[in-house]
């Protein structure tokens, strides 16, 4: 069965975004730095949330040709986006006020591709 294209169009545009954050993370890009430090989070742990995005990022396109994939793919990104909201909650200020409506909508189109 065919994906709807709306379903094509977020996975794609979810496997982008997690591309280019990913490859700041894993390679130290210095803005994403500067968000690791806001947030008080360890150098192993914020390039371990880079490797998992990495796959993830892979599993969004694959998942449109394999269905269970995508499924897969498209909740994991919800489970990432949970993390990142509480991260930013927790550290407050300015990732509280601008991060999570960003992560909030990157949630939002996770889980309405997974109702279609």
């Amino acid at each position: 069965m065919p994906h709807k294209p709306v379903v094509v169009i977020i996975s794609v545009l979810l496997s982008l975004l997690l591309f280019v954050t990913s490859s700041g993370k894993l390679t130290g890009a210095s803005t994403s730095l500067q968000i690791r430090d806001s947030l008080s989070l360890s150098a192993s742990r914020w390039r371990l949330i880079g490797a998992i995005e990495l796959p993830i990022a892979v599993a969004l396109l694959v998942g449109l040709w394999v269905h269970p994939v995508g499924v897969v793919a498209r909740s994991s990104v919800c489970a990432l986006m949970v993390g990142a909201i509480a991260a930013r909650v927790r550290a407050g200020g300015a990732q509280r006020n601008a991060g999570v409506a960003v992560d909030v909508v990157v949630l939002s189109l996770a889980a309405s591709s997974l109702l279609w």
